[in-house]
């Protein structure tokens, strides 16, 4: 019987896949075998491969390739064994076996799924507002299991964060792999129209054009736009 666990991993991040001193034990019992003997056997050498070239990656502490993202990590040699990934990347993805040998041999596969985190604006591609109303722009960041470190955000080529006379900006998460930026400008004014972007530090930007407009030019906007 094989264990398959299945996990989702960002990219940039370490993300530690682990076979347990306790899963081997349930592994072993589905097979017939006892505790006590798995136990007699649980400082048996763990190796990880890749299944989709069959490619050992490491064996105990051991790395065998030339990726020195792979590495093997035991801590404090306790009873986890990890295959630590560095800077997770797409071809990574697939299904990964953790293999005891044991007599028989026990496996554990982990099917590994990298995210990788992506921006979008709620309200683009154009946002049109009346002078004088407020400009709220939502930047919706998912596939993002952990929240951006930070998430700038630009009015054409200025940071808003650093500019006093910017708007209010806020981050929060927004469910299990999602995160919300959202930027807030009140009293808008002519000169804040143009191209706004979201930048978070793990997706690509996103932009939207802002068109703030007096009352005599909005309704020839009105049937294909956006208007608060």
């Amino acid at each position: 019987m094989n264990l398959t666990l299945s996990h989702r991993v960002e990219r940039s991040k370490k993300f530690p896949l682990t076979a347990t001193k306790a899963g081997l034990r349930r592994l072993a019992s589905s097979e017939g075998r006892g505790g006590s003997e798995i136990a007699s056997e649980i400082n048996a050498v763990v190796s990880w491969i890749r299944r989709r070239d069959f490619h050992v990656l490491t064996v105990a502490l051991n790395t065998y390739t030339a990726d020195d993202r792979f590495v093997a990590v035991n801590m404090d040699r306790s009873d986890d064994w990890m295959l630590q990934i560095k800077l997770a990347q797409l071809a990574d993805e697939g299904l990964y076996e953790c293999q005891v040998n044991t007599h028989p041999l026990i496996s554990f596969f982990v099917n590994l799924t990298v995210l990788v985190p992506k921006s979008s604006i709620r309200e683009a591609p154009d946002l049109y507002v009346k002078t004088g109303s407020s400009i709220n722009l939502t930047c919706i960041i998912s596939q993002s299991p952990e929240p951006p470190v930070f998430v700038f955000w630009y009015h054409n080529d200025r940071m808003i964060n650093y500019d006093s006379s910017g708007g209010d900006i806020s981050v929060h998460k927004a469910g299990q792999d999602t995160a919300i930026s959202r930027l807030f400008i009140k009293n808008a004014q002519p000169s804040d129209s143009g191209n706004y972007t979201c930048c978070p530090s793990n997706a690509d930007a996103s932009s939207i054009s802002v068109h703030v407009l007096n009352g005599e030019c909005i309704e020839s906007f009105l049937t294909n736009s956006s208007i608060t």
